[in-house]
């Protein structure tokens, strides 16, 4: 006989290794400091044991040689020492160290006595100095009309003050226009996902994505997998941020109400993932109940909470905008009302926009209202579409076979003069992606064209676009237009030369389309001063400092148009080896949540406005860093990151810091 038996009781087995070395590292070093790497070696032999620790010689960095009069030297050389490691104790040995190159350096380390030994092979990060800043130039190859070839030269600038040796550039090439999107599913942009909105993001790109390549037939497994994940955690994540009564809002209920335009746009994209993941109907449906019962008398939707998106208000912030988005997620899930009195209320809401909408959008200038209301008007099938549209075409801004759509900018205070190509706003890229969708719901693929050309060059290095709402409305767009145009039939053969540089191939065919071809135009750089023009001022003062522990202060204020910036970020750099404690942070009314992340903590604010808002916080030595360089602070407008500023702070005492003041264990520095 055979078969499986289980014990009624557990069997616990406990392993470790009685004599190892690991090393305590920093999550990242910026070129230019100095390092004191710790090894540390556990003892859990019977015995005491005599043990020789080395750090293998590397060309990625210098070892510091500390003399006796503590004067330091440098060379790359292989080093030892001897320390004596009682039985059940364990004991650090310190190897100061320059790191030469940037990127991940490789560090060794071996542990060996005449008992036992071990050896530990880890990675140590090395950042450049300054922030770093990137932008990307797609190309859109275009071989319909009859043509089997086509070239263009593509100009790459960067600023003056780009940091020595952080100059990155990137070319790759993928033959299905949400290719990109598809490999940075996870990256989509550079920023913090802390509050409800953005959220979002990990479940709306990702129901695009799934739609469209069913569509196509080139859904995998493997990719179904993964976006399938993302959009499960995502709508589990969300779900935190709703309220009792069935809003939604950025920070749920530390939010005095639920957000009537992030209450419509979870409404929207939860009914679009409806098809992919379980989402509860009753979580919809309570959301627009509650929308609908704060529509106003005339149709209209206003906001009952704080304005999260502010471009969303329209003119002289009537909340046409807000409508017309609230309108669109009750088109979008109207077939959650079938029957009875509920049915009769959703009709009623719906029919009151529309008509408050056709009266007002008849009359506006706003080009955003505009650009909205054309893709709401084809949804509903209004009488108005066509003229929404005539009125936007000849609003478009031409750029050769191009179209797009531009709302202009308050002037921003001059710092630099330097632009990155192709830096529209993420408003232009929003409202232009509308207008798309417009297209898309008339599958006028001739009409659409030129305006996919324009959306598609905005696209970031990582497959999404400025922030959160142009990425989701334009990743929506292009997959829906993406959906009419897609062809499996090519088989494409691409050169790409930097100057004098090797020139890089790519063959695309329809088994392929979908991947990803790197050959490392995505641009990477770092810089060490504000490049660019400004929309707030932004003073960072060191309060206190010692070799151990800092107190900072920042200042900031809005200096853009309107008395205050929409909901705003913060990022504050934090020096190696230092980490910062959220509770020494100044505690502000508009200040929603922090965060920290690796070497930097992150903080939202409901908004910035022209009084300067001011914060301080302490940090605290973890790390023996010497010579520590310039940190940067960075607050930025969450839904247009081009209204920004960044500011470097740095102690004198760790700038000038010796690696015996910052480490007393290491050798002769007692």
């Amino acid at each position: 006989m055979s078969g499986l038996g289980i014990a009624p009781t557990q069997a616990h087995l406990t392993v470790f290794k009685p004599f190892f070395v690991s090393l305590n590292l920093p999550y990242s070093v910026t070129r230019g400091e100095h390092l004191a790497l710790q090894a540390n070696v556990f003892n859990y032999l019977q015995q005491d044991v005599t043990v020789r620790v080395t750090l293998a010689k590397s060309s990625e960095f210098f070892n510091i040689f500390i003399g006796a009069n503590k004067l330091e030297t440098w060379r790359q050389e292989e080093v030892y020492q001897d320390i004596m490691v009682a039985a059940g104790e364990a004991k650090s040995v310190y190897f100061p160290i320059i790191p030469s190159e940037l990127g991940r350096i490789n560090l060794e380390v071996k542990a060996q006595s005449t008992v036992a030994a071990d050896a530990v092979r880890r990675q140590l990060l090395v950042e450049a100095e300054g922030v770093p800043k990137e932008y990307n130039v797609p190309v859109l190859i275009d071989l319909t009309d009859g043509r089997n070839s086509f070239s263009e030269t593509v100009n790459l600038t960067l600023p003056a003050t780009t940091v020595r040796g952080s100059e990155l550039v990137r070319v790759s090439a993928v033959g299905d226009l949400m290719g990109p999107t598809l490999a940075g599913l996870d990256s989509l942009l550079r920023m913090p996902t802390g509050c409800g909105e953005q959220t979002m993001l990990s479940l709306a790109p990702n129901v695009y994505v799934i739609d469209y390549l069913k569509s196509a037939n080139q859904l995998t497994v493997e990719i179904e997998t993964k976006a399938l994940d993302f959009t499960e955690s995502g709508y589990q994540r969300e779900l935190t941020y709703k309220h009792k009564d069935g809003s939604f809002s950025a920070f749920g209920e530390r939010d005095d109400s639920g957000s009537m335009w992030l209450t419509a746009f979870v409404t929207r994209v939860f009914h679009q993932a409806k098809s992919h993941i379980f989402v509860d109907d009753n979580v919809i449906i309570r959301a627009i109940d509650w929308m609908i019962s704060h529509q106003a008398t005339n149709g209209s939707f206003p906001e009952p909470g704080r304005v999260i998106h502010k471009g969303m208000q329209g003119e002289a912030a009537g909340g046409l905008g807000l409508t017309c988005f609230v309108y669109i997620s009750l088109l979008e899930n109207q077939d959650l009302y079938t029957a009875g009195a509920s049915k009769a209320t959703f009709e009623k809401a719906k029919a009151r926009a529309l008509t408050y909408l056709e009266t007002q959008v008849a009359t506006t200038t706003d080009v955003y209202i505009l650009a909205m209301a054309s893709y709401a008007f084809q949804l509903a099938k209004s009488s108005q579409a066509q003229n929404i549209l005539d009125r936007l075409e000849a609003l478009a801004v031409k750029e050769g076979n191009m179209r797009y759509w531009h709302k202009p900018e308050a002037p921003k205070a001059k710092s630099g003069s330097w632009r990155a190509p192709h830096g529209a706003t993420a408003v232009d890229t929003e409202m232009s992606s509308y207008v798309l969708l417009a297209y898309a719901v008339k599958a006028d693929i001739v009409g659409g064209k030129g305006i996919l050309q324009w959306v598609a060059q905005q696209r970031n290095p990582n497959g999404g676009f400025s922030s959160t709402q142009d990425t989701v409305v334009a990743l929506n767009a292009m997959s829906e237009f993406a959906k009419l145009a897609y062809s499996n039939n090519f088989n494409v053969h691409i050169t790409a030369q930097l100057d004098a540089a090797p020139v890089y191939t790519f063959d695309i065919q329809q088994s392929n389309s979908l991947i990803l071809q790197t050959r490392e135009v995505a641009v990477f750089f770092n810089i060490e001063t504000e490049v660019e023009d400004l929309t707030f001022d932004l003073t960072v003062t060191m309060i206190e400092e010692t070799m151990n522990w800092l107190v900072v202060e920042t200042c900031t204020r809005w200096l853009g148009e309107g008395e205050s910036s929409a909901m705003a970020v913060e990022e504050i750099g934090i020096p190696s080896g230092f980490v910062v404690d959220p509770e020494t942070i100044t505690a502000l009314p508009i200040l929603k949540r922090t965060e920290t992340q690796n070497k930097k903590i992150v903080l939202y604010f409901d908004e910035i406005g022209k009084a300067d808002v001011c914060l301080t916080f302490r940090a605290q030595r973890t790390g023996l860093v010497a010579k520590s360089q310039p940190t940067a602070v960075r607050v930025y407008d969450y839904y247009e990151p081009g209204n920004q500023v960044t500011q470097f702070y740095q102690s004198k005492i760790l700038k000038e810091s010796s690696m015996c003041e910052v480490c007393v264990e290491c050798e002769n520095c007692v």
